[in-house]
């Protein structure tokens, strides 16, 4: 029996020595998830990005994209992530340019992907993603691309309703649909967008009528908060963000009306006693809804900012939130407990971090371990095998003592 014995110690010594000296596999931060679902999205020959299920990329993913890899800086590292001449290339080539400007209802807009459809709030977002990659300009050859800036006007000018509002596309107001607030909001962004990037557009020449848009605005008014349309029923987060949106694209010096009541009113909306705890530090849609969402936290926050009030905000609650939304894949969905995010979520999300400051997106994800990542709960894998041998010493001891 003393020859079993020593072998048996010999062996737990063995497992033990092996426990140790091997790697730990290290937890991956909330961070490492993100890149890596990212990464998963990218086309690397046609430049932009694509949604799950399907290989088409898409201006909604890829701004989601960019817009990610802006709030963290890695877009200035350099060489950057992605090849920015490559997504420049992406967004020029879904610029509607074919076709006669007279008959073909999408052209001059940015088009969701090839041949796609054009909305103000996907057109928005195409030249969002074209201005940060603009500021790319230490890149060599990025000064040989550009979009057709004129078109783009001329696209968001035939969304432009009799009544002051914006549609959401030509086909809307073919179809005899009333504008509403976030395409009014987006439309007239977009216009500060192209004076901004391009001066010589004179891009606020093509207004219509800025007095009948204004009264457009306020006719969605009601209350405290603005609705989608005149015809809505209540107001809504999103639209009283939009309407601040709107109101700061026309002049982002001059102050928006009634600017403290939109404020409080948008505080108001910030959910903290639900009764699903993981839905706290989130925004509601509407005045005691009580069901917080990704979308409508960036657009109350949206607001809020440009109001100077995220003071008054419980930004660790919203931080909460926010990681609450990430899935097991790594990207952000609209609420918590999904299993599958967006891209463009995902943008929201890293852009909600860093209102609190610049580079907290970064700290927090970075500093921050993916619960779905394997070693990020549960023992570690050492402990299970240490167990194992004690049970085993303690089996031998036992035969031990009765064969002696």
């Amino acid at each position: 029996m003393k020859r079993v014995k020593v072998v048996t110690i010999a062996l737990a010594f063995t497992f033990i020595l092996l426990a140790f000296a091997a790697q730990p596999v290290a937890a991956a931060s909330r961070l490492d998830s993100l890149t890596s679902y990212l990464n998963s999205r990218y086309d690397a020959v046609r430049g932009g990005y694509s949604i799950p299920g399907e290989g088409v990329v898409r201006i909604d993913p890829t701004y989601g994209a960019i817009s990610i890899m802006n709030e963290l800086g890695s877009i200035r590292n350099r060489p950057p992530p992605v090849t920015i001449t490559l997504v420049m290339d992406f967004l020029i080539d879904r610029q509607w340019l074919s076709g006669n400007e007279g008959d073909e209802p999408r052209y001059g807009g940015f088009g969701d992907y090839l041949l796609g459809p054009v909305t103000n709030g996907g057109n928005y977002r195409g030249l969002a993603i074209w201005q940060i990659l603009k500021d790319q300009s230490d890149i060599p050859g990025t000064e040989d691309y550009d979009i057709n800036a004129t078109a783009n006007l001329f696209w968001i000018n035939r969304t432009y309703t009799d009544s002051g509002g914006f549609a959401l596309n030509t086909e809307a107001i073919d179809a005899h649909a009333g504008p509403d607030l976030l395409s009014t909001a987006y439309a007239l962004s977009s216009i500060r967008l192209i004076h901004t990037m391009y001066s010589e557009e004179n891009a606020w020449d093509w207004l219509v009528n800025e007095t009948a848009t204004v009264e457009w605005i306020e006719s969605c008014k009601e209350g405290n908060g603005y609705k989608l349309s005149p015809n809505d029923f209540l107001p809504s987060v999103t639209g009283t963000a939009a309407a601040v949106m709107a109101y700061h694209a026309l002049d982002p010096l001059a102050a928006v009306p009634d600017a403290s009541i939109l404020r409080n009113w948008l505080v108001e909306r910030q959910v903290l006693d639900s009764e699903e705890a993981d839905f706290n530090g989130g925004f509601e849609e509407g005045n005691g809804t009580e069901v917080s969402s990704l979308e409508s936290t960036y657009y109350a926050l949206s607001a809020i900012e440009i109001l100077n009030g995220l003071q008054l905000v419980n930004t660790t609650a919203v931080e909460e939130f926010i990681l609450n939304c990430q899935t097991s894949e790594g990207s952000f969905a609209n609420t918590p407990g999904t299993d599958t995010g967006k891209l463009l979520y995902s943008g929201y999300a890293c852009e909600i971090l860093n209102m609190a400051g610049s580079d907290r997106a970064l700290n927090i994800l970075s500093s921050s371990i993916d619960p779905y990542s394997p070693g990020g709960t549960g023992f570690e894998w050492r402990i299970y095998v240490i167990i194992g041998i004690i049970v085993v010493a303690v089996v031998f001891a036992v035969l031990g003592v009765r064969s002696d």
